[in-house]
């Protein structure tokens, strides 16, 4: 079991029950809970604002007559709080106020208290209303500038399915609009609720981020609305530091951000390099070469305190010149550039100090290579991270203890390695952990999954897996953590180092390499 902070994902049928026997029909709790929600919202977004697309003067807050319309009249009373006065907000009901929850209307008179003028209100989506009315209206709203972004707090999980006219209407709409901004759901995009199969992904109200206030519903995770839930994002309200967290049995776990705050601890006094782990990293190929140097430097910025590279000898020279604090150790190369079964003596003998080996960025796919990793993962014995061509079953059949190890494959390789069976069977049957790398990356555990949410789009490029295998190789090399919470701690780091480089340098015209700048920054709240 990870010691770092995990909270449930729970079925919408589970999360009702949970809230109910949280809140127990207690009002004033649920306004408390709807303000820290709405406040989270506004903080998420006001960052995610900041990485993306022209910003204009007005938001568009899409409102529901339940919670989740709540939610995201409190976040907007927020935004204009936080944002220069010349934002102003829209409101669009989706029924008259008077049929709304009185928390929700506790929540609009606040926003008109605080906002004034700044805040424009629509008539209600009557059901007269056909596409040419709701388009006309959108039209006239939007004018030519159109929104800086649209708040999606119209349907919940308790929404029913398929949607109907005008809702129906008024969705389609919404979705073929590119001038709405950035597009929010406040929890869950509207038309996505409940236990079934999703029927009817046309119906789903499309965002480019979604924030999951206080429990995160399955629905969203499932692959096949991917494209309408955007980025995924945990706002942690709570909820689950209670007793009432106890009474499910749980398989899919989140990870709260809070938890890489474990990373950040105070080094000791009386300490030295050999306080802080020996890595022995295998990488590298005279084709692929930059792979080595960049899980090489991932590693030393994770805080390793010794870094001993394998690499082919031709890299040698310009490697040890460019990154002097890892010591490269020059091994024999096969005729086309791999590393050559031939090295093995000189590994053992620097394998011998390490605490924690990492291996396959760059390596290539030459069999004689593949018998280099397979020897050196039977003469250690410590953990070990496997990434790209080091994921063969050629190799992995052949680990007579598979439970020290970090698989970290993309969709691909999982299925090159999976042989048919899908992740939680894998890691069931394997015992190792799994980081099966994706929008939302996953890390599968034997008995339990844990998604890893957030990220950034700017990790979609060559070279951030790389980054990854360093990350997780050094703090394994530490000796802190083990295989599963150095994974999960891997992963997040790594995504909060993307979220901030994007933040500060946008998703388009960065280097991968990049990102490293910006792990010391990861534990910083106000960019």
């Amino acid at each position: 079991m990870s010691s770092l902070a995990l909270d449930p994902v729970l079925s919408c049928s589970e999360a009702l029950a949970f809230e109910k026997s949280f809140f127990e029909g207690d009002e004033e709790g649920e306004w408390k809970a709807m303000n820290r929600a709405g406040k989270a919202v506004a903080e998420a977004l006001r960052m995610d604002m900041r990485s993306t697309i022209p910003q204009h003067d007005r938001l568009l807050a899409l409102v529901g007559k339940g919670h989740n319309g709540g939610d995201a009249l409190v976040a907007t009373k927020h935004l204009l709080e936080i944002l220069p006065t010349n934002v102003s907000a829209v409101l669009w009901p989706l029924v008259p106020w008077d049929e709304c929850r009185p928390n929700l209307i506790r929540a609009l008179e606040e926003l008109r208290k605080a906002a004034g003028e700044r805040v424009e209100e629509l008539p209600f989506v009557s059901e007269s209303d056909g596409l040419d009315d709701l388009k006309r209206i959108l039209d006239l709203k939007t004018r030519e500038v159109g929104f800086s972004a649209t708040l999606d707090g119209l349907l919940g999980m308790q929404a029913k399915l398929p949607l109907r006219s005008p809702l129906k209407n008024w969705i389609s709409l919404l979705n073929h609009r590119e001038n709405l901004g950035v597009r929010i759901a406040v929890d869950l995009p509207t038309g996505l609720a409940g236990d079934e199969p999703i029927e009817h992904e046309d119906q789903i109200l499309r965002a480019d981020f979604t924030y999951c206030t206080g429990i995160v519903k399955s629905p969203v995770l499932h692959s096949a609305v991917a494209g309408r839930v955007g980025r995924l994002r945990y706002l942690d309200l709570g909820f689950f530091e209670s007793p009432e967290a106890a009474s499910f049995d749980y398989e899919n776990f989140v990870l709260r951000d809070s938890a890489i705050e474990t990373i950040r601890a105070l080094r000791p006094a009386v300490c030295d390099k050999r306080s802080f782990g020996h890595l022995f990293l295998l990488a590298g190929s005279r084709n692929y070469a930059g792979a080595a140097m960049m899980a090489a430097q991932a590693a030393l910025k994770a805080g390793v305190g010794l870094l001993t590279v394998g690499i082919p000898e031709s890299l040698h020279p310009a490697f040890a010149a460019q990154r002097p604090e890892a010591m490269w150790i020059p091994l024999p190369e096969t005729p086309d550039g791999g590393l050559a079964l031939e090295g093995l003596g000189k590994v053992r003998q620097f394998l011998s100090k390490a605490t924690a080996f990492a291996t396959g960025p760059g390596l290539g796919r030459e069999e004689e290579t593949h018998s280099l990793v397979r020897e050196t993962l039977s003469i250690f014995e410590g953990p070990a991270v496997l990434d790209a061509d080091a994921l063969n079953p050629k190799i992995l059949n052949r680990v007579s203890s598979p439970e020290r190890l970090v698989l970290t494959p993309h969709a691909g390789e999982f299925e090159r390695i999976s042989e048919g069976l899908n992740p939680r069977e894998y890691v069931r049957e394997r015992g190792s952990v799994l980081v099966l790398k994706g929008p939302h990356t996953q890390v599968h555990a034997k008995n339990k999954s844990i998604h890893c949410l957030g990220g950034s789009s700017s990790l979609a490029r060559g070279g951030s897996g790389d980054l990854l295998t360093g990350i997780i190789g050094g703090l394994l090399a530490k000796g802190r953590f083990d295989t599963l919470d150095g994974a999960l701690l891997g992963v997040r780091w790594h995504a909060r180092a993307a979220e901030i480089l994007t933040l500060l340098q946008g998703q388009e015209a960065v280097f991968a390499i990049e990102l490293l700048d910006y792990l010391s920054r990861s534990f910083e709240n106000d960019f």
